[in-house]
Order: C-alpha cells, then structure tokens, then sequence
C-alpha cells in the first residue's frame, strides 16, 4: 500500500474554496483504480492547514492518479490558494496473516 500525504496551508479565508474543489473531484478519485481511500482533514490548531491523505494499491496505481486531469485540476487549486504545501509518500507493507 502506498499512502500520500499533502499539507495544504491555504491563503487567510481560502479554505472554504479548497473544500469546495476536493469535495467535487472526491468521488472521481475514489473511484480511481487502486484508491484505496481518499480524505481531507482540518488541524485543530491551525483553521487554514489541512492534510490531504490518500491510500493506494500500488505506486503505479498512485503514479496514474498524478498524471490524470482531475488531479491537475486539484494541484491547480492548491497551487492558485496556499501558501505553503508539503507532500510526502510512504511504502507500506502488510505483514501475511496466517
């Protein structure tokens, strides 16, 4: 599984745009094949941050979602309300269940 994660610092009065934007591309990206869940979550310390997290089957999985055009419509968004993003990316491995 491979989970990836975005902070998202948005523009002063910009989060309610941002949520908006997610809100509408949410089903798109769950249904992408291999998504595995897809959320976005507000600090409690800080009302303009947020965490975009994502699960994936596989990389190659999460590598189409990054090329597909509602994901170039997303960053488009974030690039156009934050101020700050941050991204990382995490291999996951499940231990077999005997």
């Amino acid at each position: 599984m491979i989970l990836n994660t975005t902070r998202i610092t948005v523009i002063p009065g910009k989060r309610k745009e941002l949520f908006q934007t997610v809100n509408q591309l949410r089903g798109a990206f769950e249904a992408s094949k291999g998504c595995l869940a897809f959320h976005l979550y507000v600090d409690s310390g800080d009302e303009d941050a947020s965490l975009l997290l994502s699960e994936w089957d596989t990389e190659a999985d999460l590598n189409n979602h990054l090329r597909s055009e509602n994901f170039a419509i997303l960053h488009g968004a974030m690039a156009v309300l934050a101020t700050r993003i941050d991204e990382f990316r995490a291999l996951i491995f499940q231990a077999a269940q005997k």
